[in-house]
């Protein structure tokens, strides 16, 4: 199969508002870690802005892994990993950036572990790469 004008429009859909939530972690990025421990407003909007940009990042893997006709996936991991697999991303980045996409099962199901401290090492590590994802895949996809 192909890609077609309407998957496109969803993608580019998706991705504008990935790129609102990684604006927000950027500016997030910023704040010195006692700051963002000692203020949970900022830790909320991290975990929201990170649970969104990466639930945006799968529903886009789910439309090209059903439009091209990819191997099922078995986890919201998994979606992650069979773009990578096909060269949606690079390897070396796929292999770095999975540990945020593993993050998104204890934004999810395992809330109550969260802490600020390990909030904040997310988005320290991985904020910018949400740039890197949105060319990556508007290139994969050819949006113009």
């Amino acid at each position: 199969m192909f890609i077609t004008d309407q998957h496109r429009t969803q993608i580019r859909s998706y991705l504008d508002v990935m790129e609102k939530q990684a604006h927000v972690l950027c500016i997030l990025k910023e704040h010195a870690s006692e700051e963002f421990a000692a203020q949970p407003v900022l830790q909320a909007a991290a975990e929201r802005a990170l649970h969104i940009a990466l639930e945006c990042l799968t529903d886009i893997g789910n439309i090209i892994i059903d439009a091209l006709i990819m191997r099922d996936p078995a986890s919201y991991e998994d979606i992650f990993l069979i773009l990578t697999e096909e060269g949606v991303f690079e390897q070396a980045f796929g292999d770095r950036f999975v540990e945020a996409v593993r993050f998104r099962k204890m934004l999810v199901h395992d809330y109550r572990e969260l802490t600020a401290e390990r909030v904040y090492a997310v988005v320290q590590a991985h904020a910018d790469d949400f740039e890197t994802i949105k060319t990556s895949i508007a290139k994969y996809v050819q949006l113009s």
